[in-house]
């Protein structure tokens, strides 16, 4: 199996588009474990300025940090309080719950309690959570209103909730989407990636970005080489709408260090522009548009 090259390196600024951090001061941070993922968050050494040291440790520019529901459920606060420190490397995605009764109203709630910072929502659709809300109306209002606001909208879906999706983004064209963890494809067989055709036939809708995350690459290192599925995505989605992201610190068993050089290492293959675009380009332009 080959090893991670750390030896390619960027024009553009290095984002990590997923990250997620959790404060050792649990008085004022409550934790409320919603049984999403792994208890990384149990941790006293993943906080924000842990964070910053890792980027450091990685030679990341900026990093995007998204709500940890397996930590904290709905309340953002922490993930507030951590981009409102540090604006200029790190952004927000928030995330509301889509099994309420009112998930607009509850969003809407989150961009003030922000005052500002927020510049996507993430939707949760897995783990005991049925995705009903893309079809009764809910997703539509949530989407909408994304729209009014300048967000992107992150869903969290399994491969069988995918086809579903893609009605709503038909319906706001407009809002840009970025799928979480690649919508967990079946990358079983490894190229030409046939079982991941819930994934591929989001490319026909140009709203549509995905985030490739260590997890995901961690699959496809498991059935062959993890550039075959990045040169893959880039020939279907383009490379400007694919965005690297670590899953820092919730996916475990490497350094950071380490999952930054996997990322570079599965960008390989494409031209320096599309690189760029894969390692920084497509989330400056989702989070930071100013940039």
């Amino acid at each position: 199996m080959r090893t991670a090259d750390s030896s390619i390196r960027t024009a553009r600024p290095l984002v990590d588009a997923h990250v997620h951090v959790a404060s050792a001061d649990r008085d004022r941070y409550p934790l409320a474990p919603s049984g999403v993922g792994s208890p990384w968050f149990r941790a006293d050494d993943v906080g924000t300025p842990d964070l910053l040291a890792a980027m450091a440790r990685g030679g990341v520019d900026r990093a995007v940090v998204v709500q940890a529901v397996g930590a904290y459920g709905y309340d953002c606060a922490y993930a507030i309080d951590s981009v409102r420190a540090n604006p200029e490397r790190l952004a927000l995605v928030g995330s509301v719950d889509m099994d309420a009764p009112d998930p607009a109203t509850a969003l809407a709630e989150l961009a003030r309690d922000s005052g500002g910072l927020l510049r996507g929502v993430r939707l949760f659709g897995v783990h005991g959570h049925e995705p009903s809300w893309l079809g009764d109306g809910r997703a539509d209002e949530v989407w909408a209103l994304a729209g009014e606001l300048g967000l992107t909208v992150v869903p969290v879906l399994f491969p069988d909730a995918l086809a579903r999706v893609g009605p709503v983004v038909d319906k706001h064209p407009d809002v840009a989407v970025a799928l979480d963890h690649c919508g967990f494809a079946d990358l079983a067989g490894g190229t030409p990636f046939g079982a991941a055709g819930p994934l591929f036939d989001l490319a026909a809708l140009p709203a549509v970005r995905v985030k490739v995350s260590t997890h995901v690459l961690e699959l496809a290192a498991a059935v062959g080489d993890p550039a075959d599925l990045i040169d893959h995505l880039a020939a279907t989605f383009g490379a400007r709408r694919l965005a690297w992201g670590s899953d820092h610190p919730q996916t475990t068993g490497s350094t950071y260090p380490a999952m930054v050089a996997r990322g570079r290492d599965a960008a390989r293959r494409l031209s320096p522009a599309d690189r760029d675009r894969f390692l920084g380009g497509t989330a400056l332009s989702l989070w930071w548009p100013a940039a």
